[in-house]
């Protein structure tokens, strides 16, 4: 008669201990959710203004090189199609050569992140 009695809290006990870890597990998750996407927000606002300030950078300057170049053939149509002709082939180098680089740099982050989640 003693045995049904001490297990009833003993029960009790072991339900609210596992209520009270799947709860702190959810809070967990979501803390570390929230920090990823925190991370992730401040990278892109950063990337963004990166790109932001260099592409007006980059539009000014090649403005001013097809409009110096146009005047030094003297035909400023002349000037923005050379120019344009000229940044074609930068832009595709560029574009070979970063996208590999930036692949490889989200790839060593994710591994970077999945060895520190196991040594957790």
């Amino acid at each position: 008669m003693t045995e049904p009695s001490s297990e009833g809290p003993v029960l009790q006990r072991l339900i609210d201990q596992v209520n009270q870890h799947i709860e702190t597990r959810w809070e967990y998750l979501t803390l570390t959710a929230a920090e990823k996407m925190s991370e992730i927000a401040a990278m892109l606002a950063g990337a963004f203004m990166l790109l932001a300030f260099g592409g007006f950078i980059l539009f000014f300057f090649s403005i001013g090189f097809a409009w110096w170049l146009g005047d030094y053939i003297n035909s400023r149509a002349g000037g923005f199609a050379l120019a344009g002709l000229i940044f074609l082939p930068v832009a595709l180098v560029s574009f070979w050569w970063i996208r590999p680089f930036v692949r490889a740099k989200i790839i060593h982050a994710i591994l970077q992140e999945n060895d520190a989640a196991k040594n957790r």
